[in-house]
Protein backbone atom coordinates (compact mmCIF):
# COMPACT_ATOMS: atom_id res chain seq x y z
CA UNK A 1 0.00 0.00 0.00
CA UNK A 2 1.07 3.29 -0.67
CA UNK A 3 0.43 6.44 1.47
CA UNK A 4 -0.78 9.87 0.56
CA UNK A 5 2.46 10.95 2.16
CA UNK A 6 4.02 8.93 -0.24
CA UNK A 7 2.38 9.55 -3.37
CA UNK A 8 2.79 13.61 -2.56
CA UNK A 9 6.54 12.35 -2.38
CA UNK A 10 6.61 10.66 -5.49
CA UNK A 11 4.77 13.35 -7.31
CA UNK A 12 7.36 16.18 -6.19
CA UNK A 13 10.31 14.41 -7.62
CA UNK A 14 8.83 13.30 -10.77
CA UNK A 15 7.47 17.21 -10.98
CA UNK A 16 4.01 16.54 -11.59
CA UNK A 17 1.00 18.30 -10.27
CA UNK A 18 -2.19 16.39 -8.77
CA UNK A 19 -5.29 17.63 -7.83
CA UNK A 20 -7.10 15.93 -4.46
CA UNK A 21 -9.68 13.99 -6.41
CA UNK A 22 -6.46 12.93 -8.82
CA UNK A 23 -4.28 11.82 -5.67
CA UNK A 24 -7.18 9.82 -3.69
CA UNK A 25 -7.77 7.92 -7.11
CA UNK A 26 -3.50 7.65 -8.21
CA UNK A 27 -3.64 6.00 -3.94
CA UNK A 28 -6.29 3.21 -5.16
CA UNK A 29 -5.06 2.50 -8.47
CA UNK A 30 -0.92 2.33 -7.52
CA UNK A 31 -2.38 0.73 -4.29
CA UNK A 32 -4.19 -2.16 -6.64
CA UNK A 33 -1.25 -2.72 -8.83
CA UNK A 34 1.47 -3.03 -6.08
CA UNK A 35 -0.61 -5.30 -4.58
CA UNK A 36 -1.02 -7.64 -8.07
CA UNK A 37 2.57 -7.44 -8.24
CA UNK A 38 3.12 -8.99 -4.54
CA UNK A 39 0.69 -11.78 -5.75
CA UNK A 40 2.84 -12.88 -8.70
CA UNK A 41 5.90 -12.21 -6.73
CA UNK A 42 4.84 -14.79 -4.97
CA UNK A 43 3.51 -17.73 -7.27
CA UNK A 44 5.53 -20.62 -7.66
CA UNK A 45 7.36 -21.18 -10.50
CA UNK A 46 9.04 -24.52 -11.72
CA UNK A 47 12.49 -23.23 -13.38
CA UNK A 48 14.33 -25.94 -15.29
CA UNK A 49 17.54 -26.95 -13.06
CA UNK A 50 21.37 -25.83 -14.55
CA UNK A 51 22.45 -29.28 -14.81
CA UNK A 52 19.59 -30.52 -16.82
CA UNK A 53 19.68 -27.84 -19.08
CA UNK A 54 23.44 -28.26 -19.85
CA UNK A 55 23.04 -24.69 -21.36
CA UNK A 56 21.36 -26.03 -24.41
CA UNK A 57 18.29 -24.91 -26.16
CA UNK A 58 15.77 -27.14 -27.61
CA UNK A 59 15.14 -25.37 -31.15
CA UNK A 60 13.73 -27.06 -33.99
CA UNK A 61 15.88 -27.75 -37.10
CA UNK A 62 16.43 -25.01 -39.75
CA UNK A 63 14.95 -25.99 -42.57
CA UNK A 64 15.48 -23.87 -45.95
CA UNK A 65 12.93 -24.07 -48.41
CA UNK A 66 12.00 -22.07 -51.41
CA UNK A 67 10.35 -18.68 -51.32
CA UNK A 68 7.06 -17.68 -53.05
CA UNK A 69 7.83 -16.38 -56.91
CA UNK A 70 8.28 -12.57 -56.90
CA UNK A 71 5.63 -12.30 -59.50
CA UNK A 72 3.11 -13.78 -57.48
CA UNK A 73 3.95 -11.49 -54.51
CA UNK A 74 3.85 -8.12 -56.30
CA UNK A 75 0.50 -8.81 -57.41
CA UNK A 76 -1.12 -7.30 -54.03
CA UNK A 77 1.47 -4.42 -55.15
CA UNK A 78 -0.48 -1.07 -55.52
CA UNK A 79 2.80 0.04 -57.51
CA UNK A 80 5.70 -1.82 -58.35
CA UNK A 81 8.91 -0.72 -60.21
CA UNK A 82 10.96 -4.06 -61.46
CA UNK A 83 11.13 -6.25 -58.77
CA UNK A 84 10.22 -3.97 -56.24
CA UNK A 85 6.96 -2.28 -54.21
CA UNK A 86 7.01 1.37 -54.28
CA UNK A 87 6.36 3.07 -51.26
CA UNK A 88 4.92 6.19 -50.88
CA UNK A 89 5.99 9.00 -48.82
CA UNK A 90 4.58 9.95 -45.84
CA UNK A 91 2.24 12.97 -47.09
CA UNK A 92 3.28 12.68 -50.86
CA UNK A 93 2.08 10.84 -54.11
CA UNK A 94 5.19 8.77 -54.58
CA UNK A 95 8.51 7.54 -54.75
Amino acid sequence: MITHDELIKLTRLAKLSLDGEDTDALVADITSILEFANTVSEAVVDMPKEEDSNGAYNLREDVVEPSSPIEDILLNAAEKQDTYFVARKKGGTGA
